[in-house]
């Protein structure tokens, strides 16, 4: 899910380009499905893990398959604090829709889910089409308390459709989505492409596919861009794109390519300068921070992760920790015990509360916690780690 988007955020990203907003967009539908699958008849295995990946699902036409919400009738409404306010979610038919009520004024206002952001492993945002722009809709969804809630951002009882999406946004939740401008005006193309497919970290494979069908037996990935060869700095960067926080647009949107300097793209993390970098959208800051980072000139991100697969058991990460840590030295090796190949992620990179996502319910603010990249010491987890430990044992 996003934070918040205002309608000065957006501003600011696109000078100049606002003045007809209102500018008629094709006809409804087009879009379109990550070219994953034309790498699948060289890279079958890759493509199918590829698929299952949170980055692949990060953005979807609206459908039962994709939208992870409840629709049924006692798990569709979303109370507010305010007196006769409310959200009702439906389903008509293939289609679904967010409807604010004012009971109070006898008014409402329906909007069509027309896409999805968020693969729904963690929650998910929805947005519509409206005289070729997208907008956030008011009410989000949150899977692992299988709840409605306010957007990130919106006030408790306020309805508010007019949260616009700005391209930084899509830059990180699709693999493109092109900007049109006219007549003073800026609308989004309809020939977008959602998830994150090859391409986004790859480039434009068109060129190495059509070379590899006349060339089957070349094996050295001609036309094609490979991150494991890049720069540690550019490696990073291809990662940073999404996960270095908000960042001023110094380029056009989608105009940076995999391998380039990110910071020719963009203006500094806006919270660079802050003492902690928040764990939600900067885990590249974090990481940077880290020891681990610092004193290991070839770890990049890829280091840990696995872009083509996904990776839910953070236990599976240990064998990351143990390739470079002995656990014999750990200073409290013998109070610890079998959990030192097991629990180094839950200690040392635990889970955080976000400053820069908050969710307004109806009786209080609502936060959200990750996992922190910055890897370090943090006595009082170990603390609690170590009397859960103990608590096991008895």
């Amino acid at each position: 899910m996003s934070p918040k988007l205002s309608r000065a955020s957006y501003f600011m990203a696109m000078p100049g380009l606002l003045l007809g907003l209102l500018v008629s967009a094709a006809a409804s539908g087009g879009g379109g499905t990550p070219p994953a699958r034309s790498c699948e008849a060289c890279h079958r295995e890759i493509v199918a893990t590829f698929l299952e990946t949170a980055h692949f699902r990060t953005s979807a036409e609206a459908s039962a398959r994709s939208i992870k919400g409840h629709f049924a009738a006692g798990r569709n409404v979303l109370r507010t604090g305010s007196k006769g306010i409310y959200f009702r979610m439906e389903r008509r038919d293939n289609a679904f829709y967010q409807t604010a009520v004012d009971s109070a004024r006898g008014w409402s206002r329906t909007e069509r889910i027309d896409l999805v952001f968020g693969s729904g492993r963690r929650g998910q945002s929805y947005v519509y089409w409206r005289g070729g722009l997208l907008f956030e809709l008011p009410v989000s969804y949150l899977v692992g308390i299988e709840r409605w809630i306010n957007s990130p951002g919106y006030v408790d009882g306020q309805i508010d459709f007019g949260r616009l999406i700005v391209p930084h946004c899509l830059e990180c939740h699709s693999t493109s989505f092109p900007l049109r401008t006219a007549g003073g005006g800026a609308w989004y193309a309809r020939n977008y492409v959602l998830g994150l497919s090859c391409e986004k970290c790859h480039g434009d494979g068109r060129a190495h596919a059509r070379y590899q069908a006349s060339h089957p037996s070349d094996t050295s990935g001609r036309y094609i861009l490979n991150p494991a060869r890049f720069s540690r700095d550019r490696r990073v960067d291809n990662c940073a794109l999404c996960h270095s926080g908000a960042r001023d647009s110094k380029a056009p949107p989608f105009s940076y390519r995999p391998g380039d300097k990110l910071d020719d793209y963009f203006a500094p993390p806006a919270d660079q300068t802050a003492a902690i970098p928040d764990v939600h959208g900067n885990q590249v800051g974090l990481l940077q921070r880290s020891r681990c980072f610092r004193s290991r000139p070839d770890m990049s991100c890829s280091t840990c992760h696995d872009v083509h697969r996904p990776q839910r058991d953070v236990t599976a990460f240990v064998e990351k920790c143990l390739a470079c840590h002995e656990t014999s030295q750990h200073p409290r090796a013998a109070e610890i015990g079998g959990r030192l190949t097991t629990a180094c992620i839950e200690c040392h990179m635990p889970n955080r509360k976000s400053q820069a996502i908050e969710i307004q319910t109806a009786t209080k603010p609502f936060v959200l916690y990750y996992r922190s990249h910055a890897i370090g010491i943090y006595p009082e987890v170990a603390r609690a780690v170590l009397q859960s430990n103990t608590e096991r044992s008895r």
